[in-house]
């Protein structure tokens, strides 16, 4: 039978586990919210891009640029995001699943395909797996900067307008609310692929709205294409981690809650189980001083 010290120490280790994993929900809340913020301000902007980007794909004139047509060089680049940390339920675990279906799609397909991943714990999960990629990106923010994306875009956008990449894209945390978050993946290049993409996430222009002649542009579209390419690709990998950093503070704060719930379970047991063992203790104690003064007698 447990003894009253043991449930004492155990109840009071699940009380520090409680105080634990409460005070880090508390703090992916409130990073929850910045970032959640930061989101929301993106929205109209990025709409602005996908409005942009749909414009100057519905000319009457098609445009000539490497970013806008198909290569067919058999290699194609994923980046994968996992989380920053641990404690965050299943996370790494569905975008695994997501990736792994890159990789059978590509074997199938008889394609060569280059995983590229930025620091993080599924690091762990894609080496036990047998999967190295080629590259890990150790010194990213949470939420990369400018130049940091910039770094990391330009040599697959360069590979891409030679020739070299047939697509590239992103595995990540889609984050479609603070109640409905799952792994998706998004093309970037070919640029037509990701502005199909944007559209449907945005307020659509439709043809019979506004057309591509209703503007007049200076310089011409196709000197502004590469700048607006730019652009476009800029903010869909901010977006994307974005989305990525928002989805890991819910799933850790959905875990964290059920932890703190179950910690908080545990110790209403263990304290009913100590408040039965120490009337059990008493009352024996209690039984051998009567028992003890029936023999006096």
């Amino acid at each position: 039978m447990v003894g009253i010290r043991q449930i004492l120490q155990r109840r009071r280790a699940v009380t520090n586990i409680s105080r634990l994993t409460r005070t880090m929900q508390i703090v992916s809340t409130a990073m929850f919210k910045s970032y959640y913020r930061k989101w929301q301000l993106d929205a109209d902007y990025n709409d602005a891009l996908a409005q942009a980007g749909y414009l100057l794909m519905t000319g009457q004139v098609p445009l000539e640029h490497p970013l806008l047509k198909e290569n067919s060089s058999g290699r194609a680049a994923i980046l994968v995001i996992g989380s920053k940390g641990g404690l965050c339920g299943a996370y790494n675990a569905e975008i695994w699943r997501m990736l792994e279906t890159h990789l059978q799609m590509a074997k199938d397909s008889g394609q060569t395909l280059e995983i590229y991943a930025s620091a993080s714990r599924l690091i762990q999960v894609l080496n036990a797996r047998g999967v190295a990629p080629v590259q890990v990106y150790a010194d990213l923010d949470d939420l990369p900067t400018d130049l940091q994306i910039r770094q990391m875009a330009e040599p697959f956008i360069d590979r891409y307008i030679h020739g070299q990449l047939d697509a590239f894209s992103l595995v990540y945390m889609g984050f479609h609310s603070p109640g409905h978050q799952q792994a998706r993946t998004t093309t970037l290049m070919p640029l037509t692929a990701l502005i199909d993409h944007q559209i449907t996430r945005a307020k659509v222009i439709w043809p019979w709205e506004q057309v591509f002649e209703d503007f007049l542009m200076s310089p011409s579209p196709k000197e502004i294409i590469e700048s607006l390419a730019a652009m476009i690709l800029h903010e869909a990998i901010r977006a994307c981690f974005l989305d990525a950093i928002l989805s890991e503070h819910v799933a850790r704060m959905i875990a964290m809650r059920t932890a703190t719930k179950n910690a908080e379970d545990m110790i209403r047991d263990l304290t009913a189980h100590y408040n039965r063992e120490r009337q059990t203790q008493i009352t024996g104690e209690l039984l051998d001083i009567i028992s003890g003064m029936g023999a006096l007698r």
